[in-house]
Order: structure tokens, then C-alpha cells, then sequence
């Protein structure tokens, strides 16, 4: 009786979760799971037949978890849906095709970044770059938009190369900015990093998750609440963006950082 009205009080537990199979092309004998929709990362493969068990709907893809556990994404055109005590559908034949490293769930992470050439240097996505803030900034003044300069704290090295030097500058914006208001509420103030200089002058792309002060840190800066006041960010403020993609570098345009360090201390 108890059961019973559980059941009506929360109808949505009490119903059994759907269940679903991996359906492949003809060409095909796996399809990806994707672990989000906004990046597209793929985190593993799924078999043809496999059967998946369906967790929620979004546009053109569902998201499903296998019975390993595994989470995530799959296009709607490779998911049959399958009623409550439904036989699975026979598996087709294996096709041959190239193994991929999703096939293998504990992949390495060197895995996705081949190993570079002698000739080549990889900035991996990413690699953290330690910023401080160009100038002071005030969320009394500050408008949306305003671009922010900032200037590198400390060399990334990669494979024995200086590829961003200390003091070499990075763009940014400010994102938000509302002055402090009345009833003590406190103003907000919101930055982004967008690209920094290479040593070879080149820019590499750069992002953040921003300063956002209202909640007090961000991207590695910590900020305290200052209650019905205005936040202001001292010039030289510190925070970390993260280079925004695998960056192939020519090992020929950067210095070996063995080299500058001894330049600098004759």
C-alpha cells in the first residue's frame, strides 16, 4: 500500500527507464559517445547491438548510459528505441574497419596529441598561462566590451623552447561590469582572455572562465565580497588562462630556454 502511493505522488520514479540499441550504417560498425554536446568530445566507442539504457533527449541527440555505467551522448540515428520487454535485435555482421583509441575506455591522454616532430613543437590545449592585469580596473567604470591588456608572469616552455615569454603581452575584454546600487548591493565585475603573443610574434587563442567577482574567484584569482561597494581589480592582479587548442608550433622560430638563460647571466 505504502508502494502504491509512492508511485502516485512520484509517477516519474516509479516508471521503468526506457531502454535502447546502437544501430550502425552500413558502413559502419560503431558509433561514438560523445561526453558533451558543446565540445564534442568523444569518449569511447559503442558496439552495434549494444544495448543502452535512454536517460533524456536533446535536439538530435540522446543521452544514454551503457551497462558499464558509462554516460553521454549519442546521435539520434544511431539509437533504436526499444519497448518494455522487446528481444534485442540481432547484431550485424562485424565490417572491418580502423580501431580507434576510443575503442579502449583507459586510453592514455598522450594518446590524443601524437608526438610531435623534431622539426615541430606542440603547444597542447590547455596549457595554462599565468596573466597579471595591465591596468586597474573599477566596476564603477568599467564598460562591456572595453578591451583589457595583460601582461605574461612567468616563460611557458615546451620541448626546451621559450614559446611564451615572460612580460609578452595577451588580450582580453571586459564582460560584465554593473556599478554597486542601492541596498548594498555590491557591483560586478567581469573579465575574459582571448589570445596571447607568441616568441615569435605570432598570437595563439586563449580562454577563460573569467574573473567573475560576484561569486569571489575565478580562473585562479580570488577576490573578497566588499558589501553595497564597488569591486576594483589593482593593476598587476593575477589570474591563469588556458591556451584554447593544440597550437603546432616551427621549433625553428623559438629560442632554446637553455640558451636565453644563459644569456641572461653572463
Amino acid at each position: 500500500m505504502l508502494l502504491f502511493v509512492v508511485c502516485l505522488l512520484l509517477p516519474l520514479r516509479c516508471k521503468a527507464q526506457k531502454l535502447g540499441q546502437i544501430e550502425c550504417g552500413h558502413q559502419e560498425g560503431y558509433a561514438y559517445l560523445y561526453s558533451s554536446l558543446t565540445t564534442m568530445d568523444i569518449s569511447m566507442t559503442l558496439k552495434c547491438g549494444q544495448r543502452v539504457t535512454i536517460l533524456d533527449r536533446s535536439d538530435n541527440f540522446v543521452r544514454v548510459r551503457t551497462d558499464t555505467g558509462d554516460e553521454g551522448f549519442v546521435p539520434l540515428s544511431n539509437v533504436a528505441f526499444l519497448k518494455s520487454g522487446a528481444t534485442l535485435k540481432a547484431a550485424p555482421a562485424p565490417v572491418k574497419r580502423e580501431v580507434t583509441h576510443y575503442d579502449n575506455t583507459p586510453r592514455l591522454a598522450a594518446a590524443s596529441h601524437p608526438a610531435p616532430s623534431p622539426q615541430e613543437i606542440l603547444l597542447p590545449n590547455q596549457t595554462a598561462v599565468h596573466l597579471k592585469l595591465g591596468r586597474e580596473l573599477s566596476s564603477a567604470t568599467a564598460k562591456v566590451g572595453e578591451e583589457v591588456n595583460f601582461e605574461v608572469a612567468e616563460d611557458v616552455i615546451m620541448n626546451g623552447h621559450i614559446v611564451i615569454a615572460k612580460g609578452a603581452p595577451a588580450a582580453g575584454a571586459v564582460t560584465e561590469a554593473t556599478p554597486k546600487g542601492r541596498m548594498g548591493k555590491s557591483g560586478k565585475l567581469n573579465l575574459t582572455v582571448t589570445s596571447v603573443q607568441l616568441a615569435d610574434s605570432e598570437k595563439a587563442p586563449l580562454r577563460s572562465f573569467g574573473i567573475d567577482t560576484s561569486v569571489g574567484q575565478k580562473s585562479g584569482m580570488t577576490l573578497p565580497l566588499a558589501h553595497g561597494k564597488d569591486i576594483t581589480l589593482a593593476q598587476g592582479a593575477e589570474m591563469t588562462a588556458y591556451v584554447d587548442g593544440d597550437q603546432h608550433l616551427a621549433a625553428s622560430k623559438f629560442a632554446s630556454a637553455s640558451a636565453q638563460s644563459a644569456n641572461s647571466n653572463p
